[in-house]
């Protein structure tokens, strides 16, 4: 059966999740279920290894388990490489590597490759880095990945289920994960198309901070991350009163209740999270591409149509991959099918000298 695939890569975790077609054959399409990665988890840890055979995977499924390299998400953009499987490579080809192996542990899953895949990234990020990871999805076989804000994945998911309205009203996209606290203001304009107005990331708390913290310390943690989302609002001229709902995503069940009370204390509105705030990301980049059923064309003399769903420019997708209409993306699937489905990994991505900027 058609499925979509949303991949979110954390710094400590990766998720996964697809939207596959409702009857095999018509144009709906039914709600982002997660996947499967680890041996025993839907998630699967983000640090990479190589084994003997030149195999890139996740470092907690060989046996015994193997340290491995993370905080490549990071790292994108930095012209130092980092040292993997004895040799140098770009934090960005590290990234393409792990949604290499997504693709395939999917693929394998389902005996079939995915119409289409969504990757989540940071949404600050600029058209550097987005260029920078493009090219190197290009050289893992992955060039047609759409590339998705985390703020878009977000938000998606709270309008699939019907928690937001596709338009209107000021949204802010609160997400903590394992190292990072990313938060973001944003205005729906309809399907598929968000304004981003200003975003902001904090690296230096995380979830990992309050799982075992005291209540007190746990409060505190998550209050410097409620300041920066008051901040980020009030840097783009609005203030806690404008917004119509506050999203929460990311995080461990031990991070809800003081991110839930401290969120509400500080802005009067609506606070809403997923059941499973964990694959909201995952599930709302899988979300945003399944594929719109087509527009008729406009008669003649008709005025200007609204435009195909599209993120705004700028500081959303970069133009020519994430900012294209959704059914104008060729399909993933290589013209062999399942069939054709690669035995590991096929990632070659360019190696660095240790000394290259």
């Amino acid at each position: 059966m058609p499925y979509v695939l949303g991949i979110d890569i954390g710094a400590g975790t990766t998720k996964a999740a697809v939207s596959r077609r409702a009857d095999g054959t018509g144009p709906g399409w039914g709600p982002a279920q997660p996947v499967t990665l680890g041996a025993r988890s839907r998630t699967v840890g983000s640090n990479l290894a190589m084994t003997p055979e030149g195999d890139v995977v996740p470092a907690d499924l060989l046996r015994p388990p193997a340290e491995g390299v993370g905080g490549y998400l990071h790292r994108v953009g930095d012209s130092l490489p980092m040292l993997f499987g004895g040799d140098y490579f770009p934090a960005h080809g590290l990234v393409a590597a792990m949604a290499r192996w997504v693709v395939d542990r999917v693929w394998q899953q389902f005996d079939e490759p995915p119409e289409r895949i969504a990757l989540a990234y940071p949404s600050g990020w600029g058209n550097g880095r987005l260029h920078l990871l493009h090219s190197a999805l290009g050289e893992a076989d992955l060039a047609q990945t759409a590339l998705v804000t985390r703020a878009r994945a977000v938000v998606e998911s709270h309008q699939a289920a019907g928690r937001v309205p596709p338009a209107g009203g000021l949204l802010l996209a609160y997400r903590i994960g394992g190292s990072t606290c990313e938060v973001t203001l944003a205005v729906p304009h309809g399907p598929g198309r968000l304004e981003l107005l200003g975003s902001a990331e904090l690296d230096e708390i995380s979830g990992f901070d309050v799982d075992d913290a005291a209540p007190a310390d746990a409060r505190a943690v998550i209050q410097s991350t409620v300041d920066l989302a008051l901040h980020t609002v009030h840097s783009c001229g609005a203030s806690p009163s404008d917004l119509s709902a506050v999203l929460i995503a990311g995080g461990s069940g031990a991070v809800y209740p003081y991110v839930s009370d401290l969120l509400s204390a500080a802005f009067p509105v609506p606070v809403l999270r997923d059941p499973d705030p964990e694959m909201t990301v995952a599930a709302g980049a899988a979300l945003a591409v399944r594929p719109q059923v087509r527009r008729p064309a406009p008669p003649p003399g008709a005025a200007p149509g609204v435009p195909m769903p599209a993120e705004l420019p700028a500081r959303a997708e970069m133009p020519g991959v994430g900012m294209l209409p959704t059914d104008s993306w060729p399909e993933i699937a290589p013209a062999g099918g399942a069939a054709a489905r690669p035995t590991r990994p096929p990632v070659a991505v360019a190696t660095m000298p240790a000394g290259g900027r």
